[in-house]
């Protein structure tokens, strides 16, 4: 089942934080230290893509950074489902299949970016910060959105 996180800072609006989504527990943890660490709030925690299309509708997330070999659903069809609910949701994929099929893939099913595990904490920042400030992310693989 996935968690949500206490939030007890009532001076940011409902929704403004980021849901984490990966099956294994030590990159969720990664992830939320990344973020904790600079005062980016996290929502809450799906350890698959079920769980993370039910956080979705109940925490309205600004950001979620997404895996995409999960078990029961993939990253792939938790985007697609959660696009249909919100067009506009910012999903950060953040996984170490950094094939081109998979990069160009997520791109263009409308991933705002493709972060490679392992991460640098610095460019998971400045993503999720940008996200939260609604800038436009350009992010390093426009050539992948080319060609097939």
């Amino acid at each position: 089942m996935g968690t949500v996180s206490p939030f007890s800072d009532q001076k940011q609006p409902k929704g403004h934080g980021v849901l984490i989504v990966d099956d294994q527990r030590i990159m969720r943890l990664v992830l939320a230290s990344i973020l904790t660490d600079v005062g980016i709030p996290i929502l809450g925690q799906a350890t698959n893509g079920l769980e993370a299309i039910e956080l979705y509708v109940q925490l309205k997330p600004k950001v979620v950074l997404l895996d995409l070999i999960m078990p029961v659903m993939d990253g792939f069809s938790t985007m697609e489902k959660i696009f249909t609910y919100d067009p506009k949701a910012n999903i950060v994929i953040c996984s170490s299949m950094q094939h081109k099929f998979y990069v160009s893939r997520a791109l263009k099913q409308g991933a705002s970016d493709f972060l490679v595990k392992p991460f640098r904490k610095e460019q998971v920042q400045t993503v999720v910060n940008k996200l939260l400030l609604g800038q436009t992310i350009i992010h390093q693989y426009p050539r992948y959105l080319i060609f097939e």
